[in-house]
Order: C-alpha cells, then structure tokens, then sequence
C-alpha cells in the first residue's frame, strides 16, 4: 500500500467529526437559517464570535471531546492539544488510533497500528500550504484555518443560539449559529459553543463533537511527530492556500 492509500484511509477515520472537508456539499451551499434575528443581532453575534475565535487562536489548552456521528452512526473521541503556533488533535474511533499536527512545519498526519508498531506518519502539506482535498483530514481545520476565517468575518452569516452549560467547562458557553460561508470556506455551518476562547461543541448536519474535559496546558514535546513523515506523492510543495 502507497503512502497516498494510506493517507486516504486516515483521512476517512478522521471525518468522523465533519468539519468543511468531509461535508463538501455544505461548504459551497449552506442551508437558509431562517432566522428572525434582526440585523443588528446578528452583527452583535458575529462580532462576539470573532472575540472568541481571536482569544481561541492564541490559547493555550488540552481538551477531550467525545465526536458522535449519524451517517453512518459512529463514536470516538478526539484530544486536542492546541498553542498559538502549533495544533495537535488525537482521534480514537474503534481501535484505531490518529494524529494530526500542525505547525510551522507543515501539516502531517500519523496512525498508530498497534504498540509493538512504528507509527505511520506522512507530510500533508508544507508550512501554510493546500492539503489536497482528497486526503484532507478536515477536523485540523475547526482548531486553526477556521478560526482565522471567522475573525476576518468576510461572508459569514451568523446569529445567536442558546448558551450551554457544559460539565467539561467551568464558565457557561456563548453559542453561535452559523449559517453561510463563503464558497471554498474551511469554517462548516453549524453550531459553535466557546467559553472564553475554548471550544465547547460544534454540532453540523451529522455529527457534533462535545467537551468532556480539560487539562493543562500541552508541553512543546507535546508536538512531537512519533514518527519521521515520508512525502506525500500528490502534494505539491509550492501549493499555498487563496
């Protein structure tokens, strides 16, 4: 097996919680909201939102998050670990073990086969670069490119939903409904719940992923790669992001 069949199974197991890369059809044509929300609401909701998302990008955290999906119905459960310059997200769905790493190295994406094997690790993408669509793990997004997207607010449709009270979280959470993105967006509509610049839950059309728990702030070997990345073939080292 290639390393680009590999990185397309681990992209698979990945889109178990659906972020824009594993729900194609609503990143391009989002649903109408409906919402009667006036005008100036939802100009308070999307500059709320862009508050979190600025204080998400530069906190410093780990999260649990159990990710529950409907189609096909499916459970795991995803470990963030994020700095302001690096991201790391561990995903456990049925045996199956992957981790994602962003940093100013590039994108790269392991699966760990078992403990008595090397994990296998490929390079997605250079420093800023374009993961080809069809290896996208798609969750890495919601933790880094995402927020970047929501603080620049160009052609975002948001409004306000219902505050949570999460066990994972000791602050209530602040929910927003977004319900348009621009065209070729890495932020997916749904619903996204923060308190104080963490995420708490995002629910999308068939999956959701929901905080469990916190701990304290990652380490820098936190970010380690278990494993030395072979290329990946059809990536393209020049490719940047529009």
């Amino acid at each position: 097996m290639d390393f680009r069949t590999r990185a397309l199974a681990i992209a698979g197991l990945v889109c178990l919680a659906a972020t824009s890369a594993c729900t194609s059809g609503h990143k391009s044509k989002p649903p109408d909201d409906g919402s009667s929300a006036s005008a100036s609401a939802a100009a308070a909701a999307l500059a709320e939102l862009q508050q979190q998302a600025s204080v998400a990008k530069t906190r410093s955290f780990a999260a649990t998050y159990q990710a529950q999906g409907t189609n096909p119905p499916r459970t795991g459960t995803v470990t963030v670990f994020h700095t302001s310059s690096a991201t790391r997200i561990d995903v456990a769905e049925s045996g199956t073990n992957i981790r994602i790493i962003v940093d100013d190295k590039g994108t790269f994406s392991c699966k760990f086969a078992g403990a008595a094997k090397t994990p296998l690790c490929v390079r997605l993408a250079g420093p800023n670069g374009t993961i080809p669509p069809s290896v996208d793990p798609g969750l890495q997004h919601l933790f880094t490119s995402a927020l970047d997207e929501i603080t620049a607010g160009s052609g975002l449709r948001v409004a306000p939903a219902p505050t949570q009270s999460p066990s994972g979280s000791a602050a209530p959470a602040s929910c927003y409904a977004v319900t348009a993105v621009t065209s070729g967006s890495d932020l997916a509509p749904g619903t996204y719940c923060y308190a104080d610049g963490l995420l708490v839950s995002a629910q999308f059309r068939s999956s959701s992923l929901q905080l469990t728990k916190t701990a304290a702030a990652p380490k820098p070997s936190d970010f380690t790669l278990p494993a030395s990345p072979a290329p990946l073939a059809s990536a393209s080292p020049s490719a940047t992001r529009s």
